[in-house]
């Protein structure tokens, strides 16, 4: 049954209207992160400050790549993050050793990516 559903899918003709829920799906999930998640909430506030010091220093368009390259996987990370949290607080609400791990495991992905964003300001903003 699996693949004539799969077929069934492929053979659906484009919808435009399909593509924007996508994009409205995804915004959703966006405002929802940034409302429900702290951490996303602390993301926002030094993502703009980040924004606004390149905007103030002037930063060349390599540096810029870099920053925006850091900002964008440490809100990917973030994203994937809350999305593990949640599915495994759904399908396990109680207290559970590899739901646990799971979720430290998630986390590290953020604190990596936040690490290496660190990195890149230093290489950005710090005068060499």
């Amino acid at each position: 049954m699996k693949h004539k559903t799969e077929r069934r899918r492929r053979n659906q003709r484009f919808s435009l209207r399909a593509r924007l829920d996508s994009f409205r799906y995804a915004f959703d999930g966006l405002i929802t992160m940034i409302f429900e998640q702290h951490n996303a909430r602390i993301h926002l506030v030094v993502t703009l400050a980040v924004l606004a010091l390149g905007l103030l220093t002037g930063l060349e368009s390599i540096e810029w790549m870099m920053v925006i390259l850091a900002i964008c996987l440490v809100w990917m990370a973030e994203a994937v993050n809350t999305a593990l949290e949640s599915l495994a607080d759904a399908a396990v609400p109680e207290t559970h050793e590899l739901v646990a791990k799971a979720k430290d495991v998630a986390a590290a992905a953020v604190l990596i990516a936040a690490a290496f964003s660190v990195i890149v300001a230093l290489w950005a903003f710090w005068p060499f």
